[in-house]
């Protein structure tokens, strides 16, 4: 019998896709989720013989996959962020780019002793759900090259401890800037959500000796999303010029209790939606899908200063 609350899950980043390091630090995840798992894919075989019996099926690869879930809180997925983004932070600063960052994953369940490593796992896709009410979640579509399984754990050493920042919430959403001009009192903002699919082809390679895949190639960045706009003069003005395909400028800031921010920036977006609809007694909102076009978005970290509230 197992528990939840037993699900550890810690994870170290790779020099060399798909093999776990023997040396460096291991860290523990803030999660509220992890679903990787190896899924066999089969087939069934069509042999006739003297029985209307199956006569079983064969293992043809091996699909490891699954998500890593967690609240948003400063500092703590700034390495998921940068494999999603297959960027690096320069000066505080992550934008899309074409660096291979992989890491090594273990699932552990501890209250029975089973531990699954998962090797090359490779940040496909991603999204930020931000709320009209609630909790802001940061969810990693992860694809792994290899796993391995076992009752004794995969970690080495004393594993780094998971951070502490305050997760955050709505209301850390600062001033929604549309090319510049604040969405306030013109058009309310009342939610969003950003996805990145990096559009991970799997490429199969005979004899390499394993199920998993050969290889995971990035192709095509794929950056997308929703917002949620009170309908008004402002919101029909970016509504309509769907029509033209003008790019729109999104910037606005994600602040944490203690006043650590990421800023996140889309300096060119085309909005596509229909005319709102609703009864006499709804508020009458528009929502809006947006596509980043041509130039790649940036997300801006700052710390708090020390000593800040």
């Amino acid at each position: 019998m197992s528990s939840g609350a037993k699900v550890v899950t810690h994870y170290i980043a790779e020099t060399v896709p798909g093999t776990t390091p023997t040396t460096g630090t291991w860290k523990t995840a803030r999660l509220t989720s992890n679903t990787l798992s190896p899924t066999p894919t089969t087939e069934v075989s069509d042999e006739i013989t003297d029985t209307r019996l199956s006569q079983g099926s064969v293992v043809t690869g091996l699909n490891i996959a699954g998500d890593l879930v967690g609240e948003m809180s400063f500092g703590t997925f700034d390495e998921f962020l940068a494999a999603l983004f297959y960027g690096n932070w320069n000066s505080d600063v992550l934008t899309i780019g074409s660096v291979r960052q992989t890491f090594s994953v273990q699932k552990a369940f501890t209250d029975v002793g089973t531990f699954h490593l998962f090797k090359g796992v490779h940040a496909a896709t991603g999204s930020i759900e931000i709320p009209e009410e609630g909790k802001i979640i940061l969810t990693i579509g992860g694809q792994a090259l290899d796993y391995e399984d076992g009752t004794s754990t995969f970690v080495t050493g004393t594993p780094e401890a998971p951070t502490t920042t305050p997760f955050m919430s709505s209301v850390a959403v600062g001033d929604v800037k549309v090319d510049g001009v604040s969405m306030a009192g013109s058009a309310c903002v009342s939610a969003m959500t950003i996805n990145i699919d990096n559009t991970l082809q799997v490429q199969r390679c005979l004899g390499s000796g394993k199920l998993g895949p050969g290889a995971l190639i990035e192709t095509e960045a794929a950056i997308t999303g929703t917002i949620t706009l009170a309908w008004s003069a402002r919101a029909y003005d970016i509504w309509k010029e769907q029509m033209t395909r003008k790019a729109f400028g999104v910037e606005f800031p994600l602040v944490d209790s203690l006043g650590n921010t990421y800023t996140l920036d889309f300096p060119a977006v085309e909005f596509d939606g229909e005319l709102p609809s609703g009864g006499k007694r709804d508020l009458i909102q528009a929502s809006l899908n947006w596509t980043v076009s041509k130039i790649a978005p940036t997300i801006t970290r700052e710390a708090a200063a020390e000593g800040e509230d």
